[in-house]
């Protein structure tokens, strides 16, 4: 590349006075020659006075490498926060209820809670071994802190992420506004900004370091960043794991769930056969179409008992008892641990447990 004639000569005739790089550097820069021109003038200059060629850094895919390491580290960033703020407000609807808001069918809070963990505990590891890849390769290489593929995508990210906070908090304010108690709002709040305000404060920042900037200082702020995500990752996933329990206990959880939409269905069944004309209870539950008449998990038959010409009983033994406060969608399908009979009727259409069981 050559440089524009009348840049060579000035610069030429500063370096003759013994002005300094920097300072030639910013003079031009402040007359709107771009910061590239200037550099390559002045690598020409030099190629000049020394009579040897600048070395060229011969590398074809470090512009591909940058940005697919920064998509990386992006994508995950995104992920492991959603997941967090995701998290952080089911525990806060969990732990500050409010019996106007909030509600949930039956084992759609508890797959809430599993799937945010999952996002946080597969990508953030990943955000952190691939964000020590990033600042170890600026580390050996400071002149890719002014590099366009990182400023682009930090600044497309930024903006993703602001777009993300400003959809919480309208949906936060939305709830505030519309009668939710003051201290979930404000601890919904609070995960909102903190979360937001860690990004933004970091990467901000990252876009201002220059090739000059103090390297420990830089240094101390990674490690701080990495800290405090660490340990809000760290005490989310421990709430997380307290409200949930062990995956041996959402399995029985789940295979309750199971029985109670099973024998709901059953009650169904046998409503619609005595609703359409029959008027008479079926001897036996095989009688019924398509009905699971067995226990998922021991494959023993469910109890069918005939009380009378309406009157019927289904009873199955359920691992553990469902009839705490939370548990209130369940309605007449609340049951204790062991072996429960629900007494139920032909005449009456059977209520909806709102069970949601994910596939």
């Amino acid at each position: 590349m050559c440089a524009d004639p009348s840049l060579s000569e000035f610069i030429k005739r500063a370096k003759e006075a013994g002005v300094p790089d920097d300072s030639v550097a910013a003079m031009l820069a402040g007359r709107g020659w771009p910061e590239k021109e200037v550099f390559e003038a002045l690598a020409i200059q030099y190629e000049r006075m020394i009579g040897l060629a600048v070395p060229q850094r011969e590398s074809s895919t470090t512009s591909a490498k940058d940005a697919f390491f920064y998509l990386v580290m992006y994508s995950t960033l995104a992920t492991w926060t959603i997941g967090a703020s995701s998290l952080a407000f089911v525990l806060i609807d969990k732990w500050l209820a409010d019996s106007l808001f909030g509600g949930y069918w039956t084992g759609y809070e508890s797959r809430n809670i599993a799937s945010s963990m999952a996002s946080m505990l597969v990508a953030f590891p990943i955000f952190l071994l691939v964000s020590r890849a990033v600042l170890r390769d600026l580390g050996e290489y400071p002149a890719k802190l002014s590099s366009p593929v990182r400023k682009w995508l930090t600044y497309m990210a930024l903006v993703i992420a602001a777009g993300v906070v400003i959809g919480d908090l309208i949906v936060v304010l939305g709830y505030f506004l519309n009668g939710e108690i003051t201290a979930r709002f404000l601890s919904k709040a609070f995960v909102v900004l903190v979360l937001s305000g860690g990004i933004f404060y970091y990467y901000f920042g990252g876009l201002r370091k220059s090739v000059e900037a103090e390297p420990d200082k830089g240094t101390r702020r990674d490690s701080l960043m990495a800290g405090a995500s660490l340990l809000a990752v760290i005490a989310l996933t421990a709430g997380g794991f307290w409200s949930l329990g062990s995956p041996n206990k959402q399995r029985t959880i789940r295979a309750d769930y199971k029985r109670v939409q099973d024998l709901y269905q059953l009650s169904e069944a046998i409503h619609s056969r005595w609703d359409s004309g029959s008027r008479q209870l079926p001897e036996h539950l095989e009688e019924l179409p398509r009905a699971n008449v067995s226990d998922p998990l021991t494959g023993v038959a469910y109890e069918y008992k005939v009380k009378d010409a309406a009157q019927y009983e289904l009873c199955a033994t359920f691992s553990l008892a469902n009839d705490k406060a939370a548990d209130h969608f369940l309605g007449k399908w609340r049951h204790p641990a062991g072996h429960y009979c629900f007494s139920l009727s032909a005449d009456e259409s059977p209520q909806n447990p709102n069970i949601y069981i994910p596939d």
